[in-house]
Order: C-alpha cells, then structure tokens, then sequence
C-alpha cells in the first residue's frame, strides 16, 4: 500500500501536480471525499463565491449561521477530522465570545473583544471555504475547464500559477518549521511570541527565499507545457457535470433566493 501511494506521488510530481491535490496526501478517507472531488471546478469557485459574499456581507444572522452550517458540512467531507475540529473550535470560541461574554461582564474591553470575535467569526466562513475547496481542487480539471472555455492566456497562466503556488508554499513552509524543531527551535505561535525576531530569522527569511524560488520554477514549468501559446490548445481530461454539481448549484439558488427575499421583502 506503501509503494502505492508512492508511485501515485511520483507519478503526480511529474505531472507538476502539488501534493495537497493528492487523496493520500489530504489524509481524508475516499467515502467522504469521493463525491467532492468529482464537484466540477467551476461549481466550486462559485460556492466558494457565493459563501464569501453572504458570509461578509450585510446578511441576516439567519443566512449568515445557514452559511456556517454548509461552510462545516463541505469541510467535514473535503479535510482531515483534526483540521476540522480545529477548525470547528475555532468558530465555537469565537461565536461563545459574541453571543455569551458581553452578558457576562459588559464594559469597553469585553466590547472591543467582541467586536474582533465577531469578524473572526465572519472570517472563519472564507477561511474554512477556501481551505475545503482548495483540499479537493484538481489543477488537471482547473486547466482542463479553462482549456474549453477558451480562457485567454493572461487569465489562463496566472490562474494555474496561483493554484500551484500556495500548497507547494505551504508544504515548503512545514517542511521549514519541521527543520526547526529537529534543531530544538520552537516556530510556532508560542515561539513567536517568545523570540519574534529568531522565528523571523530562521523561519520567515528562509520561506520567502523559498517562495521566490517556487514562483519562478512554476512559471517556468508553465512555459515547458505550452500554457500561453498563441495555437489552441486541447485536453484529454474528462469533466462531466453529475448530481454533486446539481447539489451544490441548488444550494446556492437557495443562498441567492434568501438574500433577494431579505432586501426586497
């Protein structure tokens, strides 16, 4: 089993896919993430989308929990239950701090506490979004949809560019800490806190020599494949719309549909 999963990375890396994309490298089991990873690119980014508009905006605290409540369910199926919990206790703080503290012991300090809490629960929803999305995205169905769509080069380029560099900057960013703590440093919020200056030295330096660096071989790799040709393009990816993307689409009808009936109601 080992081995391969092994060859399934090799394979990956030499297709330039990161390894956050990989089943075995998100570490969430196949019954949960089988239907996610199916979900069209397009009907992602408009989930993703829609939740962010909703959940930052002038919305109802009705639509705003309603967006939480689907916010958790596409996490629990797209990343690992640890993240997830700490994820979800992150958001129970946060909404315990708002709706509980300032009965306890109203005054200006636990205001201003509450208003932070507040945004942090709001930015909790794009948080969480964006880290379930981007756990089940496939770069090949990415390049796959903009190849079809025509996408011109300046959209086209960027766009995988941005998709591959974030999670090889994150694996790089944990492979640093690992390498610091196998030294006896503490990189972490703790440690920070602690020696800021030695943690920006051996841990934020080193990330952003690295990221120049990553940014540079995936526009290179981008050149090497073709992106950005002026010829047309085509692709022997298969994306097909099924019941998950209906699924999904129907949510957020509903989401529009709430907030229409909130302002003209």
């Amino acid at each position: 089993m080992a081995q391969e999963i092994t060859q399934q990375q090799r394979r990956h890396k030499d297709l330039g896919i990161p390894a956050i994309f990989d089943q075995s490298a998100v570490g969430t089991s196949s019954w949960r993430t089988r239907w996610a990873r199916r979900l069209d690119p397009r009907t992602l980014f408009a989930l993703m989308l829609t939740l962010n508009i909703f959940g930052l905006g002038q919305s109802s605290q009705l639509l705003v929990m309603l967006c939480l409540v689907i916010t958790a369910v596409f996490m629990l199926v797209s990343v690992k239950m640890k993240m997830f919990i700490g994820w979800f206790t992150f958001v129970l703080i946060n909404i315990g701090i708002f709706y509980v503290l300032p009965g306890l012991w109203p005054n200006g300090f636990v205001f201003a506490i509450t208003f932070i809490a507040f945004w942090f629960f709001r930015f909790s929803i794009s948080m969480g979004i964006a880290i379930a999305v981007f756990s089940v995205l496939d770069v090949q169905k990415v390049s796959a949809v903009l190849t079809r769509m025509k996408a011109p080069a300046w959209f086209y380029v960027p766009t995988l560019v941005i998709i591959r560099f974030f999670p090889v900057a994150i694996a790089e960013l944990r492979a640093i800490n690992n390498a610091m703590i196998l030294r006896d440093l503490k990189p972490g919020g703790w440690g920070m806190m602690r020696h800021p200056i030695r943690v920006g030295e051996y841990v934020l330096i080193p990330f952003l020599a690295s990221a120049a660096r990553i940014a540079d071989e995936l526009a290179a790799a981008s050149i090497i494949k073709g992106l950005g040709a002026r010829k047309q393009t085509t692709t022997i990816v298969h994306t097909a719309f099924f019941w998950g993307d209906a699924l999904v689409l129907v949510v957020i009808i509903c989401l529009i549909a709430m907030r229409i009936s909130e302002v003209f109601l």
